[in-house]
């Protein structure tokens, strides 16, 4: 049986050679025309021709000169990730932290931006997008993704907000559409406690293929990978443990709790906290106690009493997913840190349900922040590679024989050997 040969048009082939090279550039930093060419599997001038096409788009520059080992110095190239940059935002009850990065997931600049009694999505976004590049020293034109971490789930199709937390001013509805029709450019609404699962996998999580945060907080959520990919649900709503009811063993040591938000949300625990002598006065409170006296009789009571409850909440999320890894989020359980981790797993192999381990979280500060972070330099890069293939059709392309051509581990087949840019 002979071959199947699909044949490439010169701006297809063109394309996925300048794609490359800039990849690699993204992913390596600085080269030379010749390290781009022997890295990509062109020749010299294929790659001669593809860095001019990237330099005339603006989407690398010169950077310096290396000596080679003969010759004259050679000039390296990187890629300009300032073309386009992400904004990622964590929407608080009471303000929004936001961040811009660029394509590497490199932070150039963030601001805490306040929130008005009249605030809408609209202003919250408009706000924080002109104050964090201006942090950044970036014109807010470069701005071309939005990514937003929000207390409620977010319906990956629509953008419809339901069973939200604390969110004051957003709409509940098409809420994607009418910030995208705002400000012109792709945004992406988030669960909050998903953007700080992406965080947690970024931090170092990568070799585990499937672990849950459970994040207890004011309120609680949990974010899943599944098979190293996100578990959203139907309609972004899966993790939503807090309205799941209490099981009827709770009654043993807890009389009035309904559901899971009821056993171990923010005022049980000051509830507890107090009960067990606590010093302190309000949430923010015993939370600095904690952390500050671990090992006094107080603290360590209400880690007790608090770390049976979360195996409570484990129990379901152990029972149906089974994941390799738990991780305890969200300020609550930072603050109970890794006694809190193992008190949990105790009380959960208890109820002969095991898991592989029980870890409070790597990252403690600004995880929500973070997981943006992640996500819209992910897109931006995309939006910049797209770029290549955009300044092609722009500025058209010469016609040339159809060729062979490999670009790393990818060959087209065609009926001419030669290479061509």
């Amino acid at each position: 049986m002979s071959r199947l040969h699909i044949p490439g048009t010169p701006g297809l082939l063109r394309t996925i050679n300048d794609r490359a090279a800039l990849e690699l550039l993204l992913d390596s930093g600085p080269m030379t025309r010749s390290q781009i060419g022997d890295l990509t599997g062109v020749s010299r001038p294929t790659s001669s021709q593809i860095v001019a096409r990237l330099e005339a788009a603006g989407l690398i520059e010169s950077t310096g000169a290396v000596q080679g080992a003969r010759g004259p110095q050679a000039v390296t190239y990187a890629a300009r990730t300032d073309v386009v940059v992400g904004l990622a935002l964590d929407v608080l009850p009471r303000g929004v932290q936001a961040s811009v990065v660029d394509a590497r997931g490199t932070v150039l600049g963030s601001a805490d931006v306040p929130t008005s009694e009249d605030r809408t999505a609209v202003s919250d976004v408009r706000a924080a997008w002109d104050a964090a590049c201006a942090d950044a020293g970036v014109p807010t034109t470069r701005v071309g993704a939005v990514v937003a971490g929000v207390q409620a789930a977010a319906d990956p199709s629509t953008g419809d907000l339901w069973l939200v937390g604390d969110l004051p001013g957003w709409p509940r509805l098409a809420v994607r559409s009418l910030l995208e029709q705002e400000f012109d450019v792709p945004v992406r609404i988030e669960n909050d406690v998903n953007l700080a699962t992406i965080a947690e996998r970024d931090a170092g999580r990568c070799a585990e293929e499937s672990f849950s945060l459970l994040w207890i907080g004011g309120g609680i959520g949990l974010g899943t990978l599944i098979d190293g990919r996100l578990h959203h649900g139907a309609t972004g709503a899966a993790g939503e443990l807090g309205y799941l009811p209490v099981p009827i063993t709770v009654r043993e040591y807890d009389d009035h709790s309904l559901n899971l938000q009821d056993l171990v949300g923010g005022r049980r625990f000051e509830e507890l906290a107090a009960r067990h002598g606590v010093p302190g006065d309000g949430y923010a409170d015993y939370l600095a106690a904690m952390v500050a006296a671990p090992d006094s009789p107080e603290v360590v009571a209400l880690v007790e009493d608090f770390g049976r409850r979360i195996a409570t909440v484990i129990q379901p999320v152990v029972a149906v997913v089974e994941p390799h890894l738990v991780v305890l989020g969200g300020p609550t359980c930072i603050a109970g840190g890794q006694r809190l981790a193992d008190v949990t797993r105790s009380h959960l192999t208890d109820t002969e349900q095991g898991v592989a381990a029980i870890v409070p979280t790597m990252v403690p500060l600004a995880p929500v922040l973070r997981g943006a972070q992640a996500v819209v330099a992910a897109d931006v890069r995309s939006l910049l590679l797209d770029r290549v293939s955009t300044h092609l059709t722009d500025h058209g392309s010469h016609p040339a024989p159809v060729q062979t051509v490999r670009v790393g581990a990818v060959t087209s087949g065609a009926s001419a050997p030669s290479r061509s840019g």
